[in-house]
């Protein structure tokens, strides 16, 4: 069987998260920061009228690198249950790729606390690796976002 991937970078980082929850992409967008908020919290926008909240996954995933300027590319998510909007900032977006149920492996084991309870999977690919995020988790009251 296989699985939809949307794919994006992040620094060098390839990433990819299920094309299904994925609500849009915006290829510009200009926030808000929010004063006093957790560093994970970029800031706000207006989409079409709905607030849209804009996580750093740099500071979620432990990356290195400066935080992004307004005018950068965001992915925008389905949340199923939640009526609050929520996207991430990526540097650029990739393509929709498709990979067998049989190419998914575990990550090793010494991925960071944080950041390995956020992927899901790795994938070997022909000239490099992508890591499949866990956005259910990374989006969920239970999950380090919300702490």
């Amino acid at each position: 069987m296989k699985e939809k991937l949307l794919t994006f970078f992040i620094g060098d980082c390839y990433f990819g998260i299920n094309v299904t929850l994925v609500k849009e992409i915006n290829r510009r967008v200009d926030w808000t920061p929010v004063p006093g908020a957790k560093p994970y919290v970029t800031g706000f926008f207006n989409m079409r009228g709905q607030v849209v909240t804009l996580f750093d996954l740099r500071v979620v995933l432990g990356l290195e690198g400066d935080r992004r300027q307004p005018g950068t590319a965001c992915i925008i998510m389905k949340i199923p249950k939640d009526p609050n909007q929520v996207g991430f900032l990526i540097d650029r977006p990739g393509d929709v790729i498709e990979v067998e149920s049989d190419e998914f492996e575990v990550p090793p084991a010494n991925v960071g606390p944080v950041e390995g309870e956020f992927i899901n999977n790795i994938v070997k690919l022909k000239e490099e690796l992508l890591i499949v995020l866990n956005t259910e988790k990374m989006f969920s009251e239970h999950g380090s976002i919300d702490n």
